[in-house]
């Protein structure tokens, strides 16, 4: 009987301290992932300026802005949510797993823009 109550009880503790109740103003991981895409799209854009870097610099620094404007996302926001995920490991590493794959897709999907051929009118 025992073992059957251990066998219920230790799953639902592994679990919560897996992923315990994200706090109030902190970024979903879906949210996370959509501005941290955004935001390294905006930087590969500055990338391919090849501005000098204090020029670079602003620019990123506006674009990144932009990014929290249309994501509606404070940076202060954001701030918080990524020390948040600093501090769990397993879910900052749930995140950029996922951050990559979006990269990729975005990146496939740009590849296959290109690749179509031009219409000629």
């Amino acid at each position: 009987m025992i073992a059957v109550g251990l066998a219920l009880v230790l799953p639902m503790g592994l679990t919560s301290c897996h992923k315990e109740k994200r706090k109030a103003g902190i970024l979903s991981h879906n949210e996370m992932v959509k501005v941290m895409t955004d935001v390294y799209v905006a930087e590969h854009k500055v990338t391919r300026l090849a501005l000098k870097p204090d020029s670079s610099k602003i620019v990123f620094n506006r674009m990144k802005d932009r990014v929290f404007n249309q994501a509606g996302v404070p940076d202060s926001v954001f701030r918080k949510s990524f020390d948040y995920y600093v501090d769990r490991p397993l879910e900052l590493e749930e995140i950029y797993t996922a951050l990559v794959d979006s990269l990729n897709l975005k990146e496939q999907q740009t590849n296959a823009s290109l690749a179509q051929p031009v219409e000629k009118k």
